[in-house]
């Protein structure tokens, strides 16, 4: 699938004008987004995402992919707790999360959080799985405030914009 050319929304434009109109069930005027499932013990990143479109970026020093995609997010025993395993590594949060707000009512819609991937090393010495920076970033955009108050048909969905990082080679 191919992402429009600098389609570069906003993090209310997401809230607003995608995740919540997909959790209503509302279908989006053209599909630009892959549903994908980046969560769960079965796959990992490079193997869900090798088939989506990859807007390219460059700078001096690096050579970066972003996509974005509508993922399921798998809740560890019905429970509020998120699974974020994959076959081989874990999606680690790196903040607790930003506050999303309408910025016409003020009110609460959305939060934003940010995740690295980390591959699973062989086990070491003392058993224990050592872990390497696979160079993938991932915001994980999901509904909340207000945007709870709506009839929703599917509660456990976010939008994930996912980049790819990769050094710059001379």
């Amino acid at each position: 699938m191919r992402i429009a050319p600098g389609f570069v929304p906003s993090d209310e434009e997401l809230i607003n004008c995608y995740l919540l109109k997909v959790s209503m069930g509302i279908p989006l005027p053209w599909n630009l987004m892959s549903e994908k499932e980046i969560y769960g013990e079965t796959t990992d990143p490079w193997e869900v995402l090798q088939d989506v479109h990859w807007e390219d970026f460059h700078s001096e020093t690096k050579f970066k992919h972003v996509t974005y995609v509508l993922t399921k997010l798998l809740r560890v025993n019905g429970m509020t707790r998120i699974a974020r395993r994959t076959k081989s590594g874990t999606w680690k949060g790196q903040t607790s999360g930003k506050e999303i707000y309408d910025e016409s009512s003020g009110n609460l819609i959305g939060l934003s959080k940010m995740f690295t991937f980390y591959k699973n090393k062989p086990k070491g010495r003392s058993g224990e799985e050592e872990e390497e920076h696979g160079h993938w970033i991932m915001q994980e955009f999901s509904l909340a405030g207000v945007c709870l108050n709506f009839e929703l048909k599917f509660k456990d969905y976010a939008i994930c914009r996912i980049t790819r990082m990769f050094p710059k080679e001379n």
